[in-house]
């Protein structure tokens, strides 16, 4: 079986633990429960599935059971406060939390590279200017951005790029990338990086209203009252429209300037209930 450190999801592990008792002692979920001292025979079946939370002094019973103890104790602590928080900041805390806990044991936790690369605006945009810019300095690049960017956080960029692979650089010193297109995947933890990255161009984008000419962008809106099936179906339009978009950018050999779209769809009422019934 696998050290915990290697898992992101708690409930993996305790199954994981689960079916590698049974495959070799005939282990039920009545024991595993009866060894964290539960009553319920099916309740680490129930946490496993999703349906129910461990407490803080449930994570100690069923970490006792598996017989977790030090270094590993105290990620798999941190893992199940990690799965169960709902609060994204409290999250990334306990992200950090996890890494530096793994790190100090020298594992590498699995999609740390997509959260690094999600967690600031300027890393994308390096990624496409690097290469458009051959020859350039992280200097010159941080010039070129069209919001104020200091040197450092570009040459930080350029570093994390090819720790990531993302960008390669060639026998001359020029930046390339590996790929034409990226995915944050299906992975948690990029998540988390994903929404900072949403909060940020959104800031830009208000911005760009004040910094960036008439002629230079295109923003504009609607403001819609629609019902909720309506709303499923220009969210599937705009699915469509990312698409149709990304299919344009892929055919491109146009290196002129990087740009960011945003396409946004959000509430700005409460659901609105239509008439009071009298009793």
């Amino acid at each position: 079986m696998k050290p915990v450190m290697e898992y992101q999801n708690f409930r993996f592990f305790v199954r994981d633990y689960y079916a590698e008792r049974k495959l070799r002692s005939g282990f039920t979920w009545r024991d595993f429960a009866k060894a964290a001292g539960y009553s319920s025979p099916v309740f680490l079946k129930l946490v496993c599935d999703g349906k129910t939370n461990l407490s803080e002094v449930g994570i100690e019973r069923v970490a006792e059971a598996m017989g977790l103890v030090g270094a590993d104790l105290k990620y798999f602590r941190a893992l199940v406060n990690f799965n169960q928080e709902k609060d994204a900041a409290q999250k990334k805390s306990l992200f950090k939390e996890l890494r530096a806990i793994a790190k100090e044991n020298a594992f590498t936790l699995v999609g740390e590279d997509q959260y690094d690369y999600y967690e600031s605006w300027v890393n994308p945009v390096v990624r496409e200017l690097a290469p458009q810019m051959p020859g350039a300095t992280p200097s010159q690049m941080a010039d070129n951005i069209a919001f104020d960017m200091p040197t450092s956080e570009v040459k930080k960029s350029l570093a994390l790029l090819q720790k990531v692979g993302l960008l390669n650089k060639d026998s001359d010193g020029n930046f390339e990338q590996s790929s034409k297109g990226i995915s944050t995947g299906n992975i948690e933890v990029a998540s988390l990086s994903v929404r900072e990255m949403h909060r940020q161009m959104g800031e830009l984008a208000v911005r760009a209203l004040d910094e960036v000419p008439v002629r230079e962008r295109d923003i504009s809106g609607l403001t819609l009252g629609i019902s909720e099936d309506a709303f499923y179906r220009i969210s599937k339009e705009i699915e469509d429209f990312r698409r149709r978009v990304a299919a344009i950018v892929m055919q491109d050999r146009g290196d002129e300037r990087v740009y960011r779209l945003n396409v946004q769809l959000f509430p700005l009422t409460k659901e609105i209930k239509k008439g009071v019934e009298n009793v």
